[in-house]
């Protein structure tokens, strides 16, 4: 999936190759070469903060969210429903009791929830996954 942090840091990269490299031309061709590479390193590094930024504050959320505002926040947000799931059960709850959760996500019509209970099935009930792809292929074998 591309996302807006990846259009960010393809941006942050191609301009710090060409910020560098103008630079770098002004000393000659091999300092244009250098200042480029060093742009693009440099535009990697600031073009990867913003997801670092933002991925800590969700973690810094999740810790400071009540077990009862985690539940909640769960089939409202599939997208996350890993790092919920998991902080869940690191503050003590059964992971069984996500059962549910998972299949009703494997099941979904949406394409993206479907993704995100892959993800969810992946981590934590790997059985599920060998029971949706039997069915699926059972569907497909049977429609042919």
């Amino acid at each position: 999936m591309f996302t807006f942090f990846d259009i960010l840091k393809l941006l942050v990269t191609v301009a710090g190759a060409i910020i560098g490299g103008s630079y770098g031309s002004s000393f000659g061709w091999t300092a244009a070469i250098a200042g480029a590479l060093t742009g693009l390193i440099v535009g990697v590094l600031v073009g990867n903060l913003p997801r670092a930024a933002d991925y800590a504050r969700m973690v810094y959320d999740l810790k400071r969210s009540s077990v009862t505002r985690l539940k909640e926040r769960l089939p409202h947000e599939p997208l996350i429903a890993h790092f919920l799931i998991g902080e869940l059960v690191s503050r003590g709850e059964p992971p069984e009791q996500f059962r549910d959760y998972a299949a009703e996500l494997l099941r979904s019509p949406n394409a993206l929830e479907r993704e995100c209970g892959k993800g969810v099935a992946h981590m934590w009930f790997q059985e599920l996954l060998a029971d949706s792809s039997s069915s699926t292929s059972v569907e497909k074998t049977d429609g042919e």
